[in-house]
């Protein structure tokens, strides 16, 4: 076992439930940075959401973004590896939700875009407080995303929505199957993450390890949620969060503490 790069999800998993970094997960985090190994977030925020809530940490050198749609060098904010949807497909996805009342977030590039009208729809959605002040606090408030996404010339990596409840969430994502090019995933019953194809965090990691000439071997991945499945499958070492699904539990090499318990602290202390 030759661990170089470990790749760790943010929510559910680096955060405690509160969207919070506990002190002795900092600790052991950053002692790892410290001693030379690449830690990557990757994680379904965006690039700029992500490098704002980790930013006490020092030498985070890469960001995988929007569910391994984006990676990002952090020195200078150079982007390695972007996959778009293809803007037809954007439009239609962005079209059948706008009939509903909810919350899109429409990620291009670093940023994440959101409007005024689905704001309120996000606080009112029952999540928690914290998650929803910390993931706007980056976001691009614009009055309508009408505009925004009537410009052919658009590259949106992913499509983030948060619905009111669980029926309306499983009547869009069967309007949405229909498209066939994209596969909704859920990460909370009433949300819906959205990137071309079967694109994952997976294939960010496949990209990262190419530019920094390292294998699947030499990655140990951390994740709780059905959005990690695949990275965790390809890692050469998984490690699921107690407080993970047990699909991701299944695939995992080791279970660890949950995210209330410091368990990304209790994996690198294991495995590094």
């Amino acid at each position: 076992m030759d661990i170089r790069l470990i790749a760790i999800d943010m929510d559910g998993t680096w955060l405690r439930p509160d969207s919070s970094i506990s002190p002795r997960t900092y600790e052991v985090i950053q002692k790892a940075i410290d001693a030379g190994y690449y830690i990557v977030p990757t994680t379904g925020r965006s690039y700029r959401n992500a490098a704002s809530v980790l930013q006490d940490y020092h030498g985070l050198s890469y960001f995988i973004g929007a569910n391994g749609s984006i990676v990002v060098q952090a020195q200078d904010e150079r982007v390695i590896h972007s996959q778009d949807i293809p803007y037809t497909i954007a439009r239609e996805i962005y079209d059948l939700a706008s009939q509903y009342e909810l919350f899109i977030e429409l990620y291009e590039g670093l940023d994440a875009y959101v409007d005024t009208f689905g704001i309120k729809y996000l606080y009112k959605a029952g999540l928690l407080r914290s998650y929803c002040d910390q993931l706007l606090s980056t976001d691009l408030e614009l009055d309508s995303l009408d505009p925004f996404m009537a410009d052919p010339g658009r590259k949106i990596g992913k499509i983030h929505i948060v619905c009111m409840n669980v029926d309306q969430k499983f009547r869009l994502k069967r309007q949405i199957d229909i498209l066939e090019t994209v596969n909704p995933l859920s990460v909370i019953p009433i949300n819906l993450e959205i990137v071309q194809g079967n694109w994952s965090k997976a294939d960010g990691l496949r990209k990262l390890t190419e530019h920094l000439h390292l294998t699947a071997d030499n990655v140990l991945a951390i994740g709780d949620s059905d959005n990690d499945l695949d990275m965790l499958k390809w890692a050469g070492t998984s490690v699921a969060m107690g407080n993970g699904n047990q699909h991701v539990k299944d695939v995992a090499d080791y279970i660890t503490s949950s995210n209330g318990e410091d368990g990304v602290a209790e994996a690198l202390l294991k495995y590094i």
